[in-house]
């Protein structure tokens, strides 16, 4: 029997990933300050590949301006056409 996971598990494997991104900067994940994805993130990832579902991806939240990164737009990609 093949368990899908929904709902309830999914939503806090996403709060997880959320609050457990590897940050830009320095590799470090933003809550625990280990490298590289810690622990809890490895587990809520592997919510999502087992409810074959894609997490929600949040802009800014591994912190990319540490590292002189700017958000471009949509104008900024196209050279300023559209």
């Amino acid at each position: 029997m093949t368990m899908y996971h929904g709902g309830d598990v999914v939503d806090r494997a996403q709060a997880v990933l959320d609050a457990h991104a590897v940050s830009s900067a320095d590799g470090l994940c933003v809550a625990c300050r280990v490298p590289g994805p810690c622990g809890r993130y490895e587990g809520a990832a592997a919510v999502f590949a087992q409810s074959l579902r894609l997490p929600r991806r949040i802009p800014g939240v591994t912190r990319p301006e540490l590292i002189g990164a700017r958000r471009v737009g949509f104008r900024g990609l196209l050279g300023g056409v559209g």
